[in-house]
């Protein structure tokens, strides 16, 4: 799992080649002088590894190199990746070339050709390194999008630049850029091995999970809103019997089923020995509104008859006026009574002679009218009285039709307000067949049910295994295993801190993983490095930190890439321009025996994990002592460089 360094390869113009080989598995020292490319070689790897930019500086790299190129030993055996030199004014080149094999030999200039691009390459040195499937989610509330940890992401552990390894802000490779410092926090859990590699294949199980139990939920609601609204609804409608009386009063039960059945019950039981009660009491009401129309109908057809009467009454005494108004007017014909019968034609007011057609009837004639006349008014008034009596009788029938109305009324109103229970029963009983009506159509549509126990078993079997997964996936749980992690790192630490006569390394110390940084826990709080002092504890809490991190990720077989590169870290003890060679006289100097226990401690590690573990480290320093000269690879001095002086010549 992961890879080393083997060689870093660089391609002339000139189509010549320089290589500048490493030991796997050991400390790898390559000491020199200023402006001879130390620096430069970082920047070469991480354009070699993938970056999106190339950051190798302006130059004699960038006017004499065409391509560069780096060998890693991989699993496999061998990989080979050279990448060309973006044309001015560009960022990158997207010319890669790739392969890989048990034994790759370094290609000649005239091999080179792009076989892959820099995003396939991305993939090809993160399987490479070991870096399986995984994710990081975001907190809920957090905008920003899951990350997949890469190999960009490892190598930040892997590069310790000049200006990097004597910050006292920063203590991870490009930590200083925007969005680095979450992506290292994001990514970190995964490395350290707090996410393992089941991460993934859990999250994936958990999503097909939650999706299942989607699924099975939306089938039970179907199945609920198919029995209407569900147990709610039966319980309403029981609720509403149980107020008007349907059912006795008592708990609603919580099953649909036993739900649904008393309802049935109430459907098919009879309704209360109160709506005989009605029934019974609202007969006397209907006998008496029905006797009140017939009454009322019975006054009206009397005053019909009685103003008929009266009219006829009317009529006869106008009648008998008007008779005995005649009857006067004849009775003067007893002027004539000492005349003889006969004709006459003399007039016997004033004795003229009456012409032919003028004479008067006879007198015995007019005797018989009158006669006649008397009879027929005193046979009016003979009935007169009958007429009288038929109206009193009339108005008498009247009077008895009102009292009997009145009879009836009071007996209506005592009726209406002595039997306000009456009316209250009489809406109760409206209600209870409001309410069975209701509770027939309920149950009338609810269709033939299957049984939803076995779909309730499956979803509470689901919720059992999501909360399982939810559990095992849960920030706290990864939180937890980090810090026992953590705990473990900062043991190595602070016997190395100690190693190297660094300050407050009689504290505890310990990486603190939000602010990225190395913190010792002092009697007065906690110390951050960068209230640590000087740049010689700066340099020694970057060493021991990346120290303890690569042996964790070695030992826990991490997909780390297995090497670290470190860039001048006796920087800080020595001017550029001193002499690089260790004098007799400096062996005891207090800057040279500090650097030794540097390079020392990175000599013990690398031996520890060998033959796992790589550190290639670039300086001026020069300590005359064999094991240092054993492990330095090349030295740039007296005209050797990265890039061979006659390239720029061309």
């Amino acid at each position: 799992m992961s890879f080393q360094i083997l060689d870093i390869v660089l391609y002339g113009f000139n189509q010549e080649k320089r290589v500048l080989s490493f030991n796997p598995g050991r400390l790898n020292i390559i000491t020199g002088a200023s402006k001879t490319g130390k620096t430069a070689l970082i920047e070469i790897m991480d354009y070699c590894l993938g970056s999106s930019e190339c950051g190798i500086p302006e130059g004699i790299i960038r006017q004499a190199v065409e391509w560069v190129g780096i060998r890693l030993q991989v699993k496999e055996g061998h990989v080979f990746i050279a990448r060309r030199l973006p044309s001015r004014g560009q960022a990158s080149s997207s010319d890669v070339f790739y392969t890989v094999g048990q034994t790759v030999t370094l290609p000649e200039y005239s091999v080179l050709g792009q076989t892959t691009n820099p995003k396939a390459l991305e993939g090809l040195l993160t399987a490479h390194a070991g870096i399986s499937l995984n994710v990081h989610e975001p907190p809920p509330g957090q905008t920003r999008k899951p990350l997949t940890a890469n190999i960009s992401h490892a190598l930040f552990y892997c590069f310790q630049q000049q200006s990097e390894v004597i910050s006292n802000r920063h203590l991870f490779h490009k930590q200083s850029e925007q969005w680095i410092p979450q992506a290292i926090k994001d990514t970190m859990p995964y490395f350290l091995g707090a996410v393992d590699d089941e991460h993934v294949a859990k999250l994936a199980a958990l999503r097909r999970l939650r999706q299942a139990l989607r699924s099975l939920e939306r089938k039970l609601a179907e199945h609920e809103s198919v029995r209407g609204r569900g147990i709610s609804r039966a319980q309403a409608l029981l609720s509403e019997a149980v107020d008007i009386g349907l059912r006795p009063s008592g708990t609603v039960s919580e099953e649909w089923e036993e739900c649904v059945a008393l309802l049935k019950d109430i459907t098919s039981s009879p309704l209360p020995d109160e709506e005989e009660e009605i029934a019974d009491e609202g007969d006397e009401y209907e006998r008496l509104q029905e006797e009140r129309q017939q009454l009322t109908h019975e006054l009206h057809r009397i005053k019909e008859q009685l103003l008929a009467a009266h009219a006829l009454s009317s009529d006869r005494q106008g009648y008998s006026r008007e008779g005995e108004a005649q009857l006067a007017r004849l009775r003067s014909m007893h002027l004539f009574d000492e005349q003889s019968s006969g004709k006459h034609s003399t007039c016997p007011l004033c004795q003229s002679q009456l012409a032919e057609n003028q004479i008067p009837p006879i007198i015995s004639e007019m005797r018989e009218s009158i006669a006649e006349l008397e009879m027929q008014i005193r046979s009016v008034e003979e009935r007169s009285p009958q007429m009288q009596q038929v109206i009193r009788t009339l108005e008498g029938r009247i009077e008895e039709a009102k009292r009997k109305l009145r009879e009836n009324r009071e007996a209506l109103e005592a009726l209406r307000a002595s039997n306000q229970r009456l009316q209250s029963l009489r809406d109760r009983a409206a209600r209870r067949a409001h309410v069975l009506g209701r509770i027939g159509l309920y149950l009338e549509s609810l269709p033939q049910l299957e049984d939803a126990s076995e779909l309730k078993r499956e979803i509470a079997e689901l919720h059992d295994q999501i909360e399982r997964l939810e559990e095992d996936l849960s920030d706290e749980v990864v939180q937890d295993r980090i810090q026992s992690f953590l705990s473990n790192l900062a043991r190595d630490m602070s016997e190395w801190a100690r190693e190297l006569n660094l300050e407050h390394s009689e504290h505890p110390l310990r990486l603190d993983l939000k602010r990225l940084t190395v913190v010792a826990d002092g009697d007065d709080g906690p110390i951050p490095m960068e209230r640590m002092g000087s740049g010689a504890n700066w340099v020694g809490y970057h060493l021991i930190a990346h120290f303890a991190l690569h042996k964790w990720y070695v030992e826990h077989n991490r997909p780390v890439p297995r090497f670290l590169f470190i860039d001048q870290p006796s920087q800080v003890y020595f001017p550029e321009d001193r002499d690089w060679e260790q004098s007799a006289e400096d062996a005891h100097g207090e800057d040279w025996q500090a650097v030794k226990r540097m390079y020392q401690l990175a000599l013990k590690l690398v031996e520890q994990l060998s033959p796992s573990f790589q550190i290639i480290m670039t300086d001026h320093a020069n300590i005359n002592e064999t094991w240092f000269q054993d492990s330095i690879v090349e030295r740039w001095r007296e005209g050797r460089k990265l890039v061979p002086t006659e390239w720029a010549e061309r």
